[in-house]
C-alpha cells in the first residue's frame, strides 16, 4: 500500500513544512503593514521576531523575500509571488474555519416540545412541520402531553404554557412568546335569544361553555373598554379542558364561550360566531416558553423558539 505523501515527509520534515507555513503566514502580514514596525504593532508579533521568522524563511528557501533596512522596505519578485500564495492559503483557512464553526451553530440532534393541543393545532404544529423540514438533521417531537410544568420540563426540552397570570418564581428559564387576546362569543341565534346583552350584567344566568369543571369555570372576569373589571356568574351548560372541543360547543350553539382571538377569527368573519359585549373581553393570556435552568437550551431550541415569535407576532398582530 502506497504510504501518504505526509508520511513520507517523516515527522522532520513536517516539522519544518508547519514552519514554513507558519513564517508564509508571518511574512504576508509584513507585506500587509508595509513593513516590520507596523506588522508588529497590528499582530502583537515582536518585531524582533518577526525579522528573525523572515530571515528564516528566506535562508530555508535560498532567496530574498524582502530588501529592508532601517530606511527601506521592498517586495522582490519573489516574495509577491509568495505573498500571494500565502494570502490564498490564509483565506482557504478562515473559510475552513468558518465552515467548521458554523457547522456548530447548525440545529441537530432530539427536541422534545411539549404543548396545548389547541395551540398545536392553530399554530405550533405548523411552525414544527416547516423547522423540521428546514432542519433534516434535527429529530422533532411534538407531543400535546400535558401535566404539572415541573414533570414536564423533566422529559421535554420545552414546554409551551398559556397562562392569565404571571408564573411563579421557579428554577426554569421562562420566555414570554406572544401576548394573545380572548373574546367572548357565540352564535348570533344564542346572542338573539339572550336579548343581546349590552352590560356583563346581562350576561347572568345566559347558557354558557366553561373551561374545566362547571364549579371551577362558571364565574367570569372581564375587563372594559376603560379597563374597569366585572364578574359574572353563568350558567354552564358544558365544560372541556380542550379548546377546539370548546370551539365545537359554541359552534352548536350550547352558549357564549371564552374563546382565543385566533381560534375564532375566521368563525366571526365568516357569521359563524359573533362577539359577545363588543368591548368586554376576559384577560388576555400570555403565552410561555419554559425550560429546565439546568439544561442549557440547545441550538435547535434557541432557533425553534425564535421562529415561533416570528411567526406568533405575525398572528397576533393580524
Amino acid at each position: 500500500m502506497r504510504k501518504s505523501s505526509v508520511a513520507a515527509f517523516g515527522p522532520e520534515r513536517v516539522s519544518q513544512l508547519t514552519g514554513a507555513a507558519d513564517d508564509l503566514m508571518l511574512l504576508v502580514e509584513v507585506i500587509e503593514a508595509g513593513g516590520f514596525s507596523a506588522a508588529s504593532a497590528r499582530t502583537g508579533v515582536p518585531k524582533s521576531r518577526l525579522s528573525r521568522r523572515i530571515a528564516a524563511l528566506e535562508e530555508q528557501l535560498g532567496v530574498h523575500l524582502l530588501l529592508r533596512n532601517s530606511r527601506y522596505f521592498e517586495v522582490t519578485e519573489i516574495g509577491r509571488q509568495l505573498y500571494e500564495h500565502g494570502r490564498s492559503i490564509r483565506s482557504e483557512t478562515y473559510a475552513a474555519m468558518t465552515l467548521a464553526h458554523n457547522s456548530q451553530e447548525e440545529a441537530h440532534g432530539s427536541l422534545h416540545i411539549a404543548c396545548p393541543i389547541a395551540l398545536a393545532s392553530v399554530i405550533v404544529g405548523r411552525v414544527a412541520t416547516e423547522f423540521a423540514l428546514a432542519h433534516p438533521r434535527v429529530r422533532l417531537c411534538l407531543s400535546s402531553t400535558m401535566g404539572t410544568v415541573e414533570s414536564l420540563t423533566k422529559h421535554f426540552d420545552l414546554v409551551l404554557l398559556p397562562s392569565a397570570q404571571s408564573l411563579p418564581d421557579s428554577d426554569m428559564i421562562v420566555q414570554r412568546l406572544a401576548f394573545a387576546p380572548y373574546l367572548l362569543v357565540a352564535t348570533p341565534a344564542v346572542i338573539e335569544s339572550a336579548g343581546c346583552p349590552a352590560e356583563p350584567d346581562a350576561l347572568s344566568g345566559v347558557d354558557a361553555i366553561g373551561w374545566g369543571s362547571a364549579e371551577e369555570s362558571s364565574r367570569w372576569h372581564l375587563i372594559g373598554p376603560q379597563k374597569e373589571h366585572a364578574e359574572v356568574e353563568t350558567r354552564i351548560r358544558f365544560s372541556s379542558d380542550n379548546l377546539l372541543v370548546i370551539r365545537q360547543a359554541a359552534l352548536a350553539g350550547l352558549g357564549v364561550a371564552r374563546m382565543s382571538d385566533v381560534l375564532c377569527r375566521q368563525d366571526i368573519a365568516e357569521g359563524r360566531l359573533s362577539v359577545v359585549l363588543p368591548g368586554w373581553a376576559p384577560p388576555p393570556m400570555s403565552i410561555y416558553a419554559l425550560y429546565a435552568s439546568r439544561r442549557h437550551i440547545s441550538i435547535a431550541g434557541k432557533l425553534f423558539l425564535s421562529e415561533l415569535v416570528k411567526q406568533f407576532d405575525q398572528m397576533f398582530s393580524a
